[in-house]
């Protein structure tokens, strides 16, 4: 599963397989196919299986990882109150993923940066793998974290989101508050009763 933002996965090398060998292991995945239903041929480029679970457990799932940013940080202010959203996955019947965005407040950037570094420093311990932690490819170069919970496989990027301070800024760059812009992204999972479009 590549990684949706920052730097992506490392790819394992293929092995070179003989050309009768390669159409044997062909055959045997057809019928696997044909059988299961959901391999990553089906299911565009995934490389796993996608669970079994209905979209309010899933919703419920990504609010609780929320949660788990929200009290590795050390924050103890005020956040938004985003509602996670579904979207399909794509050729994946009856697939989706769930993604929350949400922000977190602090008293000063001080602060805000302190708490990134935290989750930095605490997610591992709680399971999670750091793909990335630096400045983020953007014109305001603030930092950015991408993790990944091993055990669910929620991915997550946290950055600072910090006002511009440029005088030279237009009047939109220098609205808003001071925060930690979170993205909460779960994997893929199949759920029979969801269409694309249901929320």
């Amino acid at each position: 599963m590549t990684y949706r933002s920052g730097k992506s996965r490392p790819r394992r090398r293929r092995a070179r397989v003989a050309p009768a060998l390669a159409l044997t292991a062909l055959t045997t995945l057809t019928a696997l196919i044909s059988t299961t239903g959901c391999t990553a041929m089906q299911d565009d480029g995934l490389d796993y299986t996608p669970r079994k679970m209905a979209v309010k457990d899933a919703k419920d799932l990504v609010r609780r990882q929320s949660s788990v940013i929200l009290d590795a940080s050390g924050l103890r202010y005020e956040t938004s109150n985003g509602s996670p959203d579904v979207s399909p996955c794509e050729k994946v019947e009856h697939g989706y993923r769930v993604k929350h965005f949400w922000k977190a407040y602090g008293p000063s950037r001080e602060v805000l940066s302190a708490a990134l570094q935290r989750l930095h420093e605490e997610l591992p311990k709680r399971g999670w793998k750091v793909y990335r932690f630096e400045k983020a490819n953007s014109k305001a170069q603030q930092m950015q974290l991408d993790v990944e919970d091993m055990k669910l496989h929620h991915t997550v990027t946290v950055e600072e989101d910090f006002v511009s301070r440029d005088p030279a800024a237009s009047k939109w760059e220098k609205a808003g508050r001071d925060g930690l812009f979170i993205t909460v992204d779960s994997p893929c999972y199949v759920d029979p009763e969801y269409e694309a479009g249901d929320q």
